[in-house]
This record gives structure tokens, C-alpha cells and sequence, in this order.
């Protein structure tokens, strides 16, 4: 990393998702704000926090890629030090399953780690890991992969993205004044199409480290969950007028999207030292009475498919954000 990266307040993702073991079934983990959207630590960053427990836990076994993972968000994190407990479900040859809780609050410098009546459980998951680079097996084409659904959009220049922020046909997603809180999306670089909806209701969009890292199977679950501010005006029906738009982009400011539940699916595991780019694909079958689903696949630039995830979140006000959480403090 660069020292303008440094100055730019840029964490090495390896660095802030770096677990220190205390005994044989618990990590420790130190939650860093620049992850954070406001006074909470981006979910999707939280669950690589989690996968690294998960893959430290796991090395001695050879299964330290994720295959499966689903996280429960019942309670708000904080940008501070976190315990996280791992319970061995099933180990196997082929197939390892973990169920691990993350913890804050009333933490212990010895065990038990945590104080049952002060500690609150912010992220509950169960992970299921194995070697993807070894598994073999049946495959087939899929009829959805011969579908344009499944198409990855055009090549942009990338090279031009990089030095200019745009091509032809793809921008960078600039925040709007007012989103200083907003710090994790400040960690993403999202290209997005200059038009418009390349498909109504679907967000396409390329994204790549600000920082200049690459980008490993350990950071995606954290691009998993990680979105341009104006996400909400590719995914409705219709696309807005410029005054709509204004509209929107100004009620945008005062949301917070808490995540609720979110599922990773690994396709594949990325080269040992990460990529440049990946393609990203988002939408959305339900917006309704504050709720709402994504469905986000990710592709690299070969048109491989990376990963598959799906979300269940709330749209609250930011201000449920910024207030101090208490040890039961729920989204």
C-alpha cells in the first residue's frame, strides 16, 4: 500500500481482519471504524472477520476455504475488540461445520473471554468450509448459465477507470456531500453504467478496492455486502426524472440499510494473492413496509462465477445508527 493510501485513512483488509487465537475454540478480533457505516461496523466485514476465525480454526485440517456460510445480525457491533467462540458441529474429510458467535462488550482477559450477564452476541453463523481447490465431481451446464441473466456485461477499460474514473459506458460512484459517517463505502471503488440500468431493476456494476489491494476470497463477504449510496435507483421499477432522482438521493442521506440475515455461497476460491476486479449483479424482488431482499452474484473477469449471496435487510433512519448500544440492543 501506497503512502497516499495510508494518508487516505486506508486499513490493510488483512490487517483489520486479523484474529489472535486465546485457546483451542476462541479468537479475538479488533472491529476498526474505517469499516463502519456510522457508529456500526459494516456487516459484511464482520462476517470476513468471522470466516478468518473460521480458517485459522480450520488450517490444521486443510479446509480453511469457505464453501457455506449464514450470519444473523441480532444485535448492533461496535468498532471495538470482539471475542468470537467457535462449537465444532461436524468435522470431516471432506466437509467442516462451525457454529461461531461473535461477542462484545464485558470482555474478559482470560476465560471464560466474556461475562454472560454484560456481553452482548452480536453475529451468530454457521460456516461450513472445506478445499476448493480440491473437490472434484459431477458437472454440468446449467440452463441459467445459457441464459442473459447470466451474461457478464461488457469489458470496460479499466485501465481508464483507474486514471480517469470512466470509460465510455461505465463511471465511478461518487458520494454525495453530507456522507462523511459513511466510511466503509469509502473502502469500494463501484463503476456503474453511465446510462442507466443496463436490465430495469438491476444494479451491474464493477468494483475494485480503493486502496489498491486486490481483492481474496477472505474480502468477499465483506463486497458482498457492500453497495454505491444510490443503490435503491437501479432497483425499482422505473427509472426516475432528475427531479425524482434529487428526491431520492436527498431521503438517501438519512437511511441507514441494517442487515438482518445474509447467506454466502462460494463458487470458487480466487488466486492466493486476490484480484484486481470483480463484476458485481444486485436485485431485488421485494421493497415493502421497510424491508427488502438482494440477490447479488459475483463474477470475475473471465466470466467465472465467484460467489452467490442473499440478503434480508431493514431501511431505518441513520439515527438508529448512531446512538450507543446497550448489551441488548437489537437492529
Amino acid at each position: 500500500m501506497s503512502s497516499a493510501d495510508a494518508d487516505a485513512g486506508f486499513v490493510p483488509f488483512a490487517e483489520a481482519t486479523r484474529v489472535n487465537k486465546l485457546d483451542s475454540h476462541t479468537y479475538k478480533v479488533d472491529l476498526h471504524h474505517v469499516f463502519s457505516i456510522g457508529a456500526v461496523p459494516n456487516g459484511g466485514y464482520v462476517g470476513s472477520c468471522l470466516i478468518a476465525a473460521g480458517n485459522a480454526h480450520l488450517s490444521s485440517r486443510g479446509q480453511s476455504d469457505l464453501l457455506t456460510a449464514h450470519f444473523e445480525f441480532p444485535a448492533q457491533t461496535a468498532a471495538e475488540p470482539a471475542i468470537i467462540v467457535i462449537e465444532d458441529v461436524k468435522l470431516s474429510r471432506r466437509l467442516s461445520t462451525l457454529h461461531l458467535t461473535l461477542w462484545q462488550g464485558g470482555l474478559l482477559p482470560h476465560a471464560p473471554w466474556i461475562t454472560p450477564s454484560v456481553s452482548r452476541r452480536a453475529v451468530l453463523t454457521y460456516a461450513t468450509f472445506t478445499n476448493l481447490r480440491t473437490l472434484t465431481g459431477i458437472t454440468e451446464t446449467t440452463g441459467y448459465e445459457t441464459t442473459p441473466a447470466a451474461a457478464l456485461p461488457d469489458l470496460p477499460d479499466f485501465e481508464m477507470l483507474k486514471t480517469k474514473g470512466a470509460d465510455s459506458s461505465w463511471q465511478v460512484s461518487r458520494l454525495p456531500k453530507g456522507s462523511g459517517s459513511w466510511r466503509s463505502l469509502r473502502n469500494w471503488k463501484f463503476y456503474l453504467p453511465r446510462a442507466g440500468p443496463l436490465t430495469p431493476g438491476v444494479l451491474d456494476m464493477w468494483i475494485r478496492m480503493a486502496s489498491g489491494e486486490s481483492i481474496t476470497s477472505g474480502a468477499l463477504a465483506y463486497a458482498a455486502d457492500s453497495f454505491p449510496y444510490n443503490l435503491h435507483s437501479f432497483l425499482t421499477a422505473s427509472p426516475a426524472d432528475r427531479t425524482e432522482q434529487a428526491q431520492r438521493d436527498g431521503q438517501r442521506r438519512a437511511l441507514w440499510f441494517p442487515t438482518v440475515t445474509m447467506n454466502l455461497d462460494m463458487k470458487m476460491a480466487l488466486p492466493e494473492d486476490g484480484v484486481e476486479w470483480l463484476a458485481v449483479r444486485i436485485t431485488s424482488k421485494q421493497i415493502k413496509n421497510g424491508m427488502f431482499d438482494l440477490d447479488i452474484s459475483i463474477r470475475n473477469v473471465d466470466g467465472e462465477l465467484v460467489a452467490l449471496s442473499h440478503h434480508v435487510a431493514m431501511i431505518v433512519s441513520l439515527e438508529r445508527n448512531t446512538g450507543k448500544s446497550s448489551p441488548s440492543s437489537s437492529l
